[in-house]
């Protein structure tokens, strides 16, 4: 009989598919967690251009519920543990009758055998742990051998009192003999190489002992690995002894079988219902993948298409301004060249003249008609009056002067002053508009005349002009704006350094005449 089994189908990994999101940038059919893809061994995405055409409207799906997911595994792990506890109840009926129990004849003798086949394993081990030291043993052997081999290959004598021996033979001959040069030089030589092979007998010499050694400990482990085959071979007997007598004991309930059959149907029964539930587990967790994926999907689809209709609106309004600034760029090419210039010239002639020169007197007459014929539409015509004839007396007149008191002599009326020359003086918004015609303004009231010939004559001048052969008023402007812009900044640079009697265009003493510049100083006006 065989022991409890796991099921035979195992739950498969659930996604992580809660913090699933639209990724940021779809339109390439990139996905928000593609930096997670590697760790997860995720599949690279397919294009959503595949899955959906994003020139039809898409219909968004709704997200699965992962909480409704969750309820539905929990209470299949419920099932699924219901049925183990009750297949875990028929497995210990089986056990009792099959005598696996520990408090039974043949549970007892069953635990018997396991102990001595746990003895065998562990001896079995220490036989493995043996042979691997014989085996180490056997290579350094080897190793020191094959050393041995190479060395005495390359020498002729491996004795050291063979090699002194031969040294002084060697040297014997060469004093009492005569020979030529060449035949000294080589017995010098070979006298050298003797000298030289004296270290190689020593080390020669080592080795032999450490390989004496190494077969003595070999020999010590072969005979502990034989003593361990021994108590191996004792051990399997008493094993077998051990089965014998659990067969016979086996034997004997043989008539209890009809039984156990009936038992082990149920439990195969009950690990067919678990494998069921496992099965249908797995079933909802793929579909809620599915469901999370198709969710997933159509929300990239809805992420392209909008980056897609963006991008259209985008070209469209592109085009558009495209479209507006070659008209704009066509209004000017069709309008007269320096047209604002010459209206800036004909402007500063026209505020000259009225202000400063003939136009003053003329102004205030016109003012003076203005108010007397507005006083007189006002006035409304009295029908009967009762006072026609009267007429008005003054209090300050010279009869009721005589009227109420002594006369002491008539008051002197005092005449009218006459209209005062306007005091001559110009705004810096001015200066900035003379400044914009590269002309310079008139600097008193007898300089007002010459100024005005000046800007007629530069209106004529830039009529006589091609377009864009001189700066704009604009370009000028502009060019200011960028100077004082730069001024500024090098002089908040200088007091942030800290350094005395640098120049800064923000300094309240410092009055810019440029466009863009700001005067914080309490005159508007340059007076003269």
């Amino acid at each position: 009989m065989t022991d409890e089994t796991t099921p035979t189908a195992s739950p498969a990994a659930e996604p992580v598919v809660e913090d699933a999101s639209p990724p940021e940038n779809d339109a390439n059919g990139a996905a928000a967690s593609g930096q997670k893809k590697d760790n997860k061994g995720e599949k690279e995405q397919v294009p959503i251009e595949e899955l959906y055409d994003l020139s039809k409207p898409i219909k968004r799906i709704e997200r699965p519920s992962k909480d409704e997911q969750n309820a539905a595994i929990a209470a299949i792990d419920e099932e699924i543990d219901a049925l183990r506890e009750e297949r875990n109840v028929v497995q210990k009926k089986i056990d009792e009758s099959m005598g696996k129990q520990k408090n039974t004849p043949i549970g007892r003798e069953r635990d018997a055998l396991n102990k001595l086949k746990n003895r065998k394993g562990l001896m079995i081990e220490q036989k493995r742990q043996i042979r691997a030291r014989l085996e180490i043993v056997k290579m350094k052997a080897d190793q020191l051998i094959g050393q041995q081999k190479n060395a005495r290959s390359t020498m002729k004598f491996t004795n050291l009192a063979d090699i002194e021996k031969e040294i002084n033979r060697l040297q014997r001959k060469q004093e009492i003999s005569s020979m030529s040069l060449s035949d000294e030089k080589k017995l010098i030589k070979d006298i050298e190489a003797l000298q030289a092979s004296k270290r190689t007998a020593e080390e020669l010499k080592s080795k032999q002992g450490d390989l004496d050694t190494i077969k003595d400990d070999r020999k010590a482990i072969q005979g502990d690995l034989n003593a361990k085959d021994k108590e191996i071979d004792s051990i399997q007997k008493e094993i077998d002894a051990q089965s014998k007598v659990l067969k016979d004991l086996v034997d004997k309930q043989s008539s209890q079988r009809g039984t156990v059959d009936e038992l082990v149907k149920q439990r195969d029964a009950l690990k067919g219902k678990i494998d069921d539930k496992f099965k249908e587990k797995n079933t909802l967790r793929t579909e809620f993948r599915e469901k999370t994926n198709d969710w997933y999907h159509n929300q990239r689809a809805i992420k392209a298409q909008r980056q897609m209709q963006y991008e259209e609106e985008k070209k469209r309004r592109e085009e558009e301004k495209a479209a507006w600034l070659k008209k704009k760029e066509e209004e000017e090419l069709a309008k007269t060249p320096y047209e604002e210039e010459m209206a800036l010239c004909d402007y500063l002639a026209e505020y000259l003249t009225k202000t400063y020169l003939t136009g003053f007197q003329d102004e205030e007459a016109k003012k003076a008609k203005e108010a007397e014929e507005k006083a007189k539409a006002d006035v409304v015509a009295v029908k009967d009056d009762p006072f026609a004839g009267f007429k008005a007396v003054s209090k300050k007149a010279e009869d009721d002067v005589n009227y109420f008191g002594k006369g002491k002599g008539k008051k002197k009326l005092k005449a009218k002053k006459a209209n005062k020359a306007p005091t001559f003086s110009l705004s810096l918004d001015l200066f900035d508009q003379f400044g914009l015609i590269t002309l310079n303004p008139p600097t008193s009231l007898d300089g007002v005349a010459a100024s005005v010939e000046e800007l007629k004559a530069k209106k004529q001048w830039y009529s006589e002009q091609p377009r864009g052969s001189v700066p704009t008023a604009r370009d000028i402007r502009k060019a200011n704006a960028e100077a004082s812009a730069k001024a500024q900044t090098k002089g908040v640079k200088a007091e942030n350094k800290g350094k005395k009697g640098n120049f800064s265009i923000s300094n309240e003493e410092f009055a810019p005449l440029g466009t863009g510049a700001v005067s914080t100083g309490t005159g508007e006006n340059w007076i003269s």
